[in-house]
């Protein structure tokens, strides 16, 4: 029997339908860093700037990723509220996408704005800083961070957490997360759930845990 040795490259690209392209990217190599989507491609331009502010961010600072590249869209049909609320006046796309770039100009991306966690005092909660930390735990086998509303103004991060196979379902006590400031605490509990919703692209479901649309096996709050 003939054995074939074949090498792949595996590129890790970024873009969005409103630029008519990928706009970020890289060769994903045995060096390669979490949430890392790659580098500037030719023809794009990407800046960091502050939620409230606009400002413009610098290395390793979060905020909205923003894009300008003569692909971009001219607008939204029939929808110019849509299209200024997208793009600026100077061209900038407004993409969502929270994250930040570093000294050697890769940029990572490490959560939609629209799931950040707004807590005590307008402080943002990153779910995926959350969820990496309870992923570390060797019981846990999937985890989801939301905010689920205290009142109009702020609100508390759950966690919905699947276990692995053979682990007690019943926690032990209290779980917390560790090596975060108290307004990153789970405060608003641990749900222990038989599977978490995804759709057909595998991403998680929020608004079905939000609203509470999962089978809970236990939680600890």
């Amino acid at each position: 029997m003939l054995e074939l040795e074949v090498e792949a490259l595996v590129y890790n690209l970024w873009g969005m339908t409103e630029l008519a392209s990928f706009g970020i990217g890289c060769i994903v190599t045995q060096d390669w860093k979490s949430l890392c989507i790659g580098k500037v491609l030719p023809f794009f331009e990407v800046k960091v700037v502050d939620l409230s502010s606009g400002q413009l961010l610098g290395t390793d600072e979060p905020g909205e990723i923003c894009v300008r590249s003569p692909t971009t869209m001219i607008g939204y049909a029939n929808n110019s509220a849509a299209t200024s609320s997208m793009i600026d006046a100077e061209g900038w796309v407004h993409t969502g996408d929270y994250g930040y770039y570093d000294s050697q100009g890769l940029i990572y991306l490490t959560d939609r704005i629209k799931d950040l966690i707004k807590t005590k005092s307008s402080f943002q909660v990153q779910p995926s800083e959350l969820e990496d930390l309870l992923l570390q735990h060797p019981h846990v086998a999937e985890a989801v961070v939301i905010g689920v509303c205290q009142d109009d103004f702020e609100e508390m991060p759950r966690a919905f957490v699947v276990l692995e196979p053979e682990a007690p379902v019943q926690p032990e006590g209290p779980p917390a997360v560790y090596r975060v400031p108290d307004f990153k605490q789970l405060t608003g509990g641990v749900w222990v759930v038989e599977e978490i919703p995804k759709n057909s692209t595998g991403k998680p479901m929020k608004r079905q845990l939000k609203a509470g649309q999962v089978t809970q096996l236990a939680s600890c709050c």
